[in-house]
């Protein structure tokens, strides 16, 4: 069992990383809606939709992990309480890192979200101005007449 925890809690490092990466988005997708850089904020949702994947991956692998280790109901903060007393420190300190990651992530993502919801008919006039030129590029395209004999 001691290597299922390990395993484990390298598991939550890897998390933490991904988290700390989402929340670089976060702030990328910031600034791209207060610069009004539609190109980047399409980007950065995008990204984001990919991470939103990948995230539902852990979440699987964590749940896998946590049935290997007898612990399927265990919440994060709970972790350390059901380790082995070798990993108990390194465990709560992994938790409270993840768990710091993740609190950091959700406030960016509320600062994101509030600032693009109060810019959103900006983004939605542009968003429209986009459509309409890939529609007339397009249509310009198909009109055009093939005179190759």
């Amino acid at each position: 069992m001691p290597m299922e925890f390990q395993k484990y809690l390298s598991f939550l490092a890897d998390l933490q990383k991904c988290l700390d990466s989402l929340t670089a988005l976060e702030q990328r997708k910031l600034t791209a809606i207060q610069t009004a850089d539609f190109d980047a904020l399409d980007q950065c949702i995008k990204e984001e939709q990919a991470a939103a994947l990948d995230l539902r991956g852990r979440e699987h692998k964590r749940a896998d992990l946590l049935a290997q280790l007898g612990l399927p109901d265990a919440s994060l903060r709970e972790l350390p309480d059901h380790c082995p007393a070798e990993f108990r420190r390194q465990a709560s300190e992994i938790t409270q890192d993840v768990l710091r990651s993740y609190q950091v992530l959700a406030s960016a993502q509320n600062a994101a979200r509030t600032l693009m919801e109060s810019d959103l008919r900006h983004i939605q006039q542009e968003l429209d101005r986009r459509q309409e030129k890939r529609q007339d590029t397009s249509a310009a395209r198909s009109a055009q007449t093939d005179l190759r004999v």
